[in-house]
């Protein structure tokens, strides 16, 4: 390679954000951070790579200020801004650990393979890199490219890397998901800037994971930076969560001549192949594991709560109670868990009201939705909901909210067998549906 390839995310223009105009702007890392009060909100067609942006974007400031305290929050809160500082001394302290090209440390990729692809390197295209596109194997429905064909610029490689912690499925041969499993459905607090989406998606001590250990995030990997194959990872701290390397990566860059066959861009460095193996995993048989932004169903048995995740039988909305409802326990003790997240705005607000709007509060809806124990995408899913605050800590709206819900479900039941006695025909077919 006649040039070493360069491209640090810390300091490159790669993220796309909206701001309050409407318009579209591309940032550093840095910057996006520094300006997070003018931007309106984090943008890309893909709202998978949105929220893959977005937890990365937590794991830097959650280690940039390590609040402690609720009391920490607030004050982060009503400064309106993130300081300067604190993003400069992360910069100043991590921003070599985010070069996408790096010999020793590339940015969520192994270092123990090369630049340029050996022979027993086991090479995959590009489209391994982004769970909506379909590869080989996978099949994404409705979406039909050759993968071979694929060149990715430097900005889509690097948002397709920020989605393997989140969005990873099992497939193939011995590959486990990532650190929540089959990927659920993600909750992401709104707010009226990135600033406040940010602040609200901080978490203290208290309303993160049990697990404790050392908290490897990933610019606290010693250097060489190495993801060892099929290696499994019984402790997990919170920030190596957010940036857990589900596969072994090691982008192979080119000079890139023509356009990114995704987004339609250029930067000087392409990406079209890359080795793409398995690589942290949790045990089948390990401890639960409560992700922040993850509502969980009530458990059964002697099992663990199970996330919500999406499903073709449920719209999103019928999820509403326990993605964010306060939940009663029942006879036996067991009780539904909303994210976290919204446990702990709950209790910000009853220590500050004025820091959330009295009205309503956004929320962000991402999942993707495929054929569990297969390689079949069928889409992603995106809503969002307006919350009024003071329904975070009212039961009994909670039991009057469900029950509504129950009700539109049973009148929905009524209404298909309606339509299938008069209309449905014979048999089992499912043609009317």
């Amino acid at each position: 390679m006649e040039q070493q390839p360069v491209f640090n995310l810390w300091s490159e223009p790669w993220i796309t954000v909206e701001r309050p105009s409407g318009r579209l702007d591309t940032l550093s890392i840095e910057d996006v951070l520094i300006q997070a009060h003018d931007i309106h909100t984090l943008y890309d067609p893909s709202p998978l790579v949105v929220a893959g942006l977005h937890r990365l974007l937590v794991a830097i400031l959650q280690r940039a200020y390590t609040p402690q305290e609720t009391s920490d929050l607030i004050a982060i809160w009503h400064n309106g801004r993130f300081h300067t500082d604190k993003i400069a001394a992360f910069g100043s302290q991590y921003a070599n650990r985010f070069d996408l090209f790096s010999h020793d440390a590339p940015f969520l990729q192994t270092a123990d393979l090369a630049l340029i692809p050996t022979k027993k390197d086991n090479v995959k295209p590009m489209t391994y890199l982004l769970q909506e596109l379909p590869t080989v194997s996978t099949i994404a429905h409705y979406h039909h490219v050759y993968d071979g064909q694929q060149m990715f610029c430097s900005n889509c490689a690097a948002k397709g890397l920020v989605t393997m912690p989140v969005f990873t499925l099992s497939g193939g041969a011995g590959n486990r998901p990532s650190i929540n499993g089959e990927p659920p459905l993600y909750v992401l607090p709104g707010g009226n800037s990135l600033f406040y989406s940010l602040v609200a998606s901080l978490t203290i001590p208290d309303f993160q994971p049990t697990q404790r250990s050392e908290d490897l995030a990933w610019w606290d990997r010693p250097i060489p930076v190495i993801v060892k194959k099929k290696s499994e990872v019984r402790r997990v701290g919170y920030l190596h969560s957010l940036t857990f390397p589900a596969r072994r990566i090691r982008l192979h860059p080119t000079k890139m001549t023509g356009q990114c066959t995704r987004c339609g861009q250029q930067t000087i460095w392409g990406i079209k192949t890359m080795v793409y193996e398995m690589g942290e995993g949790r045990p089948k048989k390990t401890s639960w594991w409560r992700d922040p932004f993850v509502a969980y169903h009530k458990p059964k048995k002697d099992k663990p709560p199970m996330p919500i995740k999406p499903s073709k039988s449920r719209a999103i909305w019928q999820e509403f109670t326990g993605l964010f409802l306060p939940d009663r326990e029942d006879e036996l003790g067991f009780k539904a868990f909303r994210p976290a997240i919204i446990e702990q705005l709950n209790d910000i607000w009853y220590e500050d009201k004025n820091l959330l709007p009295s009205s309503h509060f956004p929320f962000r809806i991402i999942g993707l939705r495929h054929e569990r124990g297969q390689m079949k995408i069928f889409e992603w899913e995106e809503t969002g909901f307006a919350i009024a605050p003071r329904l975070l800590a009212d039961e009994e709206m909670a039991d009057f909210i469900q029950k509504g819900l129950d009700f539109a479900a049973s009148i929905d039941g009524k209404i298909r067998h309606v339509f299938n006695d008069h209309f449905g025909g014979g048999g089992k077919s499912s043609r009317y549906d």
